[in-house]
């Protein structure tokens, strides 16, 4: 069966089902194809509580870019210590003498894109497969480039993935983090909604665009991971 046929009969049962219920069936439907990222924000706790408790063998990649906040690498600690999960951690190939010499000392300033890219991207497209079915945290209501998000569809890249959570708001999603009592970065309480690397990522005024404070004061609003439509490599890149 094509991937378009795939997504055109389970989209139907996808559309207004709890995250657990989507979950369950992308794991009977798709379950041999599925792998996940998570990088510990709060969206991707209340992803992995389902997961947790509906699929908890999936492979779940978490990317260690060298730049993650001491408070996230203690709440990966915890998650991969309690929770029972299959989290493995990625890195880039390239050393990282190799990466300062293709980006310089403040490469994720001079050229965040490639940045992004190099410690990003790629140690994703290391691991992912052409038919791999990706598992995601995404929510409408994140960001403008986020607010067409379906409970299962094509990614930039062609992929099948799918968002159990697609149509969760930030009030939600931190009602089920204190109703469940699940762990979370304590960064969300200074004022850190979306949490990624730390050079690049600021507090957020309130009422802020949720994913406002990455990448503060340029034009750029993802790290290239979730492509709403198909992405070139960026400038420089090898």
């Amino acid at each position: 069966m094509s991937d378009k046929k795939i997504i055109a009969d389970l989209l139907p049962e996808m559309v207004g089902k709890t995250p657990g219920e989507i979950v369950s069936i992308a794991r009977e439907r798709l379950g041999h194809r599925m792998m996940m990222t998570t990088a510990f924000g709060y969206s991707g706790i209340v992803l992995l509580s389902f997961v947790k408790d509906a699929y908890p063998e999936i492979p779940c990649y978490f990317i260690d870019t060298g730049f993650h906040f001491e408070e996230s690498l203690k709440l990966y600690q915890k998650i991969n210590l309690e929770w029972g999960l299959n989290i493995k951690v990625i890195r880039s190939m390239r050393s990282e003498e190799n990466l300062l010499n293709e980006l310089g000392q403040e490469g994720y300033k001079d050229n965040p894109d490639l940045c992004c890219y190099y410690r990003k991207v790629e140690p994703l497209m290391e691991i992912m497969k052409s038919d791999s079915v990706w598992l995601s945290a995404m929510r409408r209501d994140q960001s403008s480039t986020r607010a067409e998000t379906q409970p299962l569809g094509f990614d930039g890249r062609g992929q099948i993935k799918v968002n159990p959570l697609y149509n969760w708001t930030k009030e939600q999603c931190w009602t089920y983090i204190r109703k469940y009592n699940l762990p979370y970065n304590p960064l969300h309480d200074q004022f850190y909604p979306s949490i990624g690397c730390h050079p690049c990522t600021r507090p957020v005024d309130e009422g802020g665009e949720e994913r406002s404070g990455r990448w503060a004061g340029s034009e750029k609003i993802e790290c290239g991971l979730h492509l709403p439509e198909q992405g070139e490599k960026p400038r420089g890149a090898l």
